[in-house]
This record gives structure tokens, sequence and C-alpha cells, in this order.
């Protein structure tokens, strides 16, 4: 059983080394090793996999959720939400990297997406707090911690790819990220608050004007965000509301519609589509290049993610048939190890493949293997989902190479050194936040347990 587990092993590594994709990488190695060990006769049970899949209603979640994403992007629906943010917030000592944290929470639930999250707040957040003389450092870090809530917050791409493989509730894993992607958001304005408070040049007082203001207590935010903002349009109450409200709105009705079970997922999904569509009616931004654009991104992500789906099922079931996971399972708890000291080291996988990979690709590449042993262990499916997140969570902003440090170097221009240093104490919230989730299961298991 362990030369199995090796051949796989060194298969998926060794076809990965030489630069295929994941989904290229997952279907090779399952083709050879359901040829060699199970039989090849066994090999055209893959095609009544694929079709399976793509003909499983399922599989119209994440290309929804993708879609109403893009018109959200097209939209510039990202920078409304900031705007509106940042001028009710910028009084608070530190108010742009704040409503950068909470522009990032709102908007990772109208996207599902870490990477889109950053890129779609950074590329207006990280000018406007430099135009406020934040140390870039600061400005682009807080933007890396915010963004990794997109693969958190439902509706979360990566939970349902992970529903699909192990088959548990779609609506209940997202349901199970929303407590914990609010907490952390919280832990990250409390972390902005506390930095600044013993480090008060992170946002700029280092000069005689605020160090003389500072001395009075009082710092006139709003001047000086008006000098540095002059570009940006003044609005009413009534404009704000008009920016800001149908977007959170559709938020609560995509998620309202999970929780309470009047739609599906998949009938949530379009519902979110739709919504997506008329804000950008109501805001007179529906345009001819925005539609092409939302359905091209569309048609390529979810392509790329369905090919990545129907390739891990049929690797899962090489390993189902082949009796590895079952086998795994029961070799560890025959060895008597404490069920902590095996999630520890699973942690521990998920941090280094995180930083090497999309959340979705280490889902479908480990998931098969540890899914069976961790809830012979007694751990709860759901909160598997979200805890394996978490960790790719971290990874994805943890150096040398985590992928929204690249997105965000793609974004910015700015050394990697700068962006890694910005980064680093969102790690060391998320590593709390993971701690608080170990400890207290339930806040992820509040929510759909009272489904």
């Amino acid at each position: 059983m362990v030369g199995l587990i090796v051949c796989i092993v060194v298969l998926l590594l060794v076809t990965l080394a030489l630069g295929s994709p994941v989904s290229g990488s997952l279907g090779f190695t399952a083709i050879i090793c359901m040829g060699l060990f199970v039989g090849v006769n066994f090999i055209p049970s893959f095609a009544n996999t694929a079709f399976g899949q793509v003909t499983s209603s399922n599989q119209l979640i994440a290309p929804l959720f993708i879609m109403m994403a893009e018109f959200l992007v097209g939209g510039n629906i990202a920078q409304d939400i900031y705007y509106v943010l940042n001028k009710y917030l910028k009084r608070l000592k530190g108010g742009l990297a704040i409503s950068t944290t909470v522009a990032c929470t709102i908007f990772a639930a109208l996207c599902g997406s870490s990477p889109a999250t950053a890129a779609a707040i950074g590329k207006v957040s990280i000018s406007e707090m430099s135009k406020r003389r934040y140390k870039k450092s600061f400005a682009i870090g807080t933007v890396a911690g915010g963004g990794t809530l997109g693969i958190m917050i439902p509706p979360s791409l990566t939970f349902v790819q992970f529903g699909i493989l192990t088959e548990t509730s779609i609506v209940k894993l997202l349901m199970a990220g929303l407590l914990p992607g609010i907490m952390l958001a919280v832990l990250m304005c409390v972390s902005v608050v506390i930095r600044i408070r013993f480090n008060p040049s992170l946002i700029g007082e280092q000069n005689e004007r605020t160090a003389k203001l500072g001395a009075l207590g009082k710092l006139d935010d709003e001047s000086e965000y008006e000098e540095n903002t002059s570009d940006q349009k003044k609005t009413t109450l009534g404009q704000d509301l008009k920016l800001a409200v149908p977007a959170i709105a559709l938020i609560i009705i995509v998620l309202g519609c999970m929780y309470t079970g009047v739609a599906t997922p998949t009938e949530a999904a379009g519902i979110g589509v739709i919504g997506a569509i008329l804000i950008l009616f109501l805001l007179r931004r529906f345009k001819l290049p925005i539609f092409l654009t939302a359905m091209t991104n569309t048609t390529k992500t979810a392509s790329m993610m369905l090919f990545m789906l129907i390739t891990g099922l049929c690797l899962s079931q090489v390993i189902t048939r082949l009796g590895i996971a079952s086998a795994l399972a029961s070799m560890i708890i025959d060895l008597g190890l404490n069920k902590w000291v095996v999630m520890v080291a699973l942690y521990i996988l998920w941090f280094i493949l995180g930083m090497m990979m999309s959340p979705g690709s280490m889902v479908v590449l480990t998931i098969p293997f540890v899914f069976q042993t961790l809830v012979a262990l007694g751990f709860d499916p759901l909160w598997i989902g979200v805890v394996s997140t978490l960790c790719v969570e971290i990874g994805m902003i943890t150096p040398p190479v985590g992928l929204n440090l690249f997105i965000l170097k793609n974004v910015t221009k700015a050394d990697m050194g700068i962006i890694i240093k910005g980064a680093l104490p969102y790690v060391v919230v998320l590593l709390i936040g993971l701690a608080i989730l170990t400890v207290f299961p339930q806040i992820a298991l509040v929510i759909p347990n009272s489904m």
C-alpha cells in the first residue's frame, strides 16, 4: 500500500515539475495508475465520471458565481464600495486601512475569489493610502491580508469544489465559512488599530504637521482627505446609498436564499447573476464590452475548474478502487497517533501547497487522499473544509512564493521585499484565526447546524 501511494505521489510531482497544468497531471496519473494497478478495462469508466460531472447541476454553481463576479468587476463595483466606506470611516485613525479591509470583506462576498478581491480592491486602495502618506508596505499588506478573505466568505469557489469532491453539502460548506470570514476580518481591523497605536508612522504621522496635531490629540483627517483626493467626485448620502446598498442587498439575498432553503446553491447563483446585471443597469454601466468580457472570462475560468474537478474525481476513483484512502485511515488509527498531530502535519502541508498553487488545485490534489482519514479520526467534514481553506489563505500570502504576493506585485509594481514585509503581519493574524477555529470549531459549525 505504501508503494502505491509513493508511486501516485511521484507521478504527480514529476508531471507537475515538467510544467503540466494541475488538471493534466491529475488526469495523466489517474489513467496510468488505473491501467497499471486496476486494469485497462476500467479506464473507460472515466468517461462516465466526466459525463456525470458535465451534466450535473452542481457544476453550474461555480460558473454562475464567476459570472456574477465578472459583471461586478467590470462595472467597478469594488471601487464604489471602497470609496463609500472610506468616506464614512476616514475620521478613524487608520480609516483607509480599515476601509480597505471592510471593502475586501464585502467584495469577497460578491466574487468568491481571493486573487480577484486583492486585485480589484488593491487597484484603488493602495493609491489612496499612498496619497495619505501611508507606508507602502503597510498599504500593500492590508490589501494582501484582506484579499485572502475571498476564498473564505461565501460564495467561495473553493468550498464548491470541496463539496463536489467529498459529497458534502455545498450550501452548508458556504454557510460554514461566513462566521470565520467575518471573524478574520474583525481580527485584521483590530490588528490595524493596534499596530497604528504603537507605530503611528505607518499612517504617515511622522511629519511635523501631524506630530503637532497628534500632540493635541486630534488629526484633521477630513481636510487631509479632501486635499489628497481632489480627483474624487463629491457625492451626497443618496448617491452613496445608490452605490453601496444594491451590492450589499445582493449579498443578503443570495446568502439568505441559501440559508433559508428558498433556493438551491445553483438557483442562488443564478439570482446573483441577474442581480449583478440589474445593478449595472441601475448605475447605467451595462455595456457590450463588459458583457463580452464577462462571458469570455467566465468560460475560460469555469472550463479550467471543470476539467480540474473531472480529473481530480478520476484520481479519487483510482484511490477508492485501490482502497488507499481507507487503508491510510486504518494505518494512522492503528499507529495510535493523536489526531491533532495528524491535523497539524496537514496544516503545514496545506501551508506549503497554498504557496505554490491555487486554492482549487490544492483541494483537488490533497482532499481525495486525506478526507476519509480525517473523518475517521473524528473531525467534522464542514470544519475540515473551513480549516483547509484557511491554511491555503495563509499560504497565499506567505513568502517566498505566495500567489497573492505576485498578484500585488503586478498591481503595484512594488519591490517584492516591500510586499512581503507588509504581508507578514497578516500571516500572524491568520494563524491566530486558525488557532481560534481549532480550539473553537463551533464558530464554523453554528450556522450550518442551525439550518
